[in-house]
């Protein structure tokens, strides 16, 4: 009934109008063009797509390491993408089983990265169910996120401290806007990798990576917003924009490691959800606050993402 297509350069267009136009839950983050960034070397490419009468109807971006599929390894979240004339009981129950056989007969263990709620068209509820269903089992990382809403100042729905901290940033010379200058950008990435050296890790993408994601890749889908203290850049942020479900994601943010006029953090939060909800934006996601595949909860993190108003939610992904 369909016949199944692995990943090829070839594939890239349609792929990525499949991903974008067609499909109930994918994103800029499974295209294609954004994958692509990786270096050939990096993963081995195991991608395919379902294609039934010469139309993509399922693509599961993917990558193989040590006997397992993992969709995908390369990005937050990976697959399995669905087309939205396809997303129903029978059909989706249809494609997962001739995919998992496809899968069965190539891997020992299978890892799917689905797309959250928030950044999805369409419940993932269905396509959870059906998982967990086929023998899956579900696993979950602890996430967050504030609502927004035009003509509401975020700072109303973040807690008593963190207002009184904000206030603290709200002095003479204290300016926000984009990260444009080179020297600016390569000092956002220097705090970055002082902040990640303290958790004994280093940031996902390289510098380079960043500046073909920024000018080459995705410029519509990212952004890098900073504060200065008169001429000095005392926290940047780098910022994924999902424009289809109204939500932004802050991926990075990075505070000058010896500040102490105020909280830098803080004050760079606010001012981004401020600009968030004047465009229109309905949430903006902080990611997540679990280690270890979601065995460890860093709790203070998370009480530090609910003085901001979070809310919480669950990143699932599923293993067989």
């Amino acid at each position: 009934m369909y016949d199944f297509l692995p990943y090829s350069p070839d594939l890239d267009k349609r792929l990525d109008h499949f991903v974008e136009h067609e499909s109930v839950n994918g994103t800029f983050l499974q295209t294609r063009r954004f994958l692509n960034y990786h270096p050939a070397d990096r993963f081995t490419d195991a991608s395919f797509a379902l294609e039934k009468s010469g139309t993509i109807v399922a693509y599961f971006p993917g990558v193989a390491k040590e006997q397992t599929f993992i969709s995908h390894a390369g990005t937050t979240f990976g697959g399995p993408i669905i087309a939205k004339s396809f997303y129903s009981g029978s059909r989706l129950l249809e494609i997962l089983k001739e995919a998992d056989q496809f899968l069965a007969d190539r891997f020992k263990n299978i890892r799917f990265k689905i797309t959250p709620a928030i950044f999805a068209e369409e419940s993932p509820d269905l396509l959870e169910y059906t998982l967990e269903h086929m023998g899956y089992t579900r696993h979950t990382e602890l996430s967050s996120y504030s609502t927004l809403q035009t003509g509401i100042d975020p700072l109303e729905n973040c807690d008593k401290e963190c207002r009184r901290i904000f206030k603290k940033s709200e002095i003479a010379d204290i300016t926000f806007g984009n990260v444009e200058k080179n020297t600016d950008f390569e000092t956002f990435y220097r705090f970055l990798e002082i902040s990640k050296s303290k958790h004994n890790v280093h940031p996902v993408h390289t510098l380079q990576e960043l500046y073909d994601l920024k000018n080459n890749r995705i410029p519509e889908n990212i952004r890098f917003r900073g504060i200065w203290d008169g001429n000095t850049l005392v926290a940047a942020m780098m910022l994924f924009l999902f424009k289809k479900t109204k939500t932004i994601h802050a991926q990075y943010i990075a505070p000058h490691p010896d500040y102490e006029k105020f909280q830098p953090t803080i004050a760079l939060y606010v001012r981004v959800m401020r600009e968030a909800a004047l465009e229109g934006y309905e949430k903006i996601s902080w990611g997540i606050s679990t280690e270890n595949g979601g065995e460890y909860l860093n709790e203070s993190l998370h009480r530090f993402k609910e003085s901001l108003g979070a809310k919480a939610c669950v990143n699932a992904f599923y293993t067989k």
